[in-house]
């Protein structure tokens, strides 16, 4: 069912130039269950997954999504839909992987090759923890795995994968 999990946990995040706090959440990778290739490419020097959650007024205007998360080199590595869909007061999202062969600097697109998977998100009302899981092959029927994680039907393979995660 699902290729890979990452859980990302808020961290602080200070601007060098002026030493305040970021307005832009900035989230670290503490757990990963599975494989996925992208992950590689998307990691620091230090070989960390660093991610920023950008609000919806930092987005496309002619976007439908609530929020988007951004990776090294300000990537976009999904939008992320909020349908109002919970487990208990866990937000679910869905989105997908960019579908462009290349990003809009020239450089080659790390998720172009995944381009047909899925992504589910996992948000704390807080917004401080995201677990994001990857669905192959499951973009056209993302809207449908988010219903099912709602539903309680993916319970038993998200309580492995975190049982898997280190």
């Amino acid at each position: 069912m699902f290729s890979c999990y990452l859980k990302m946990e808020r961290r602080q995040s200070i601007i060098k130039k002026t030493g305040l706090e970021s307005k832009t959440p900035r989230y670290i990778a503490t757990a990963q269950a599975g494989y996925c290739r992208f992950w590689e490419s998307i990691k620091n020097a230090k070989g960390e997954i660093i991610m920023f959650h950008q609000r919806n007024d930092k987005c496309n205007p002619n976007s439908t999504s609530e929020t988007r998360l951004q990776c090294k080199g300000s990537n976009n590595f999904s939008s992320v839909y909020l349908d109002n869909l919970k487990i208990s007061e866990t937000l679910i999202g869905y989105g997908e992987p960019l579908q462009t062969k290349t990003l809009k600097n020239g450089k080659p697109n790390p998720f172009y090759d995944s381009r047909a998977d899925g992504y589910l998100f996992l948000i704390t009302p807080d917004f401080n923890t995201i677990e994001i899981l990857v669905i192959p092959q499951g973009r056209q029927l993302i809207r449908g795995y988010a219903q099912k994680l709602s539903d309680g039907q993916l319970n038993e393979a998200l309580n492995e994968l975190r049982k898997l995660a280190k």
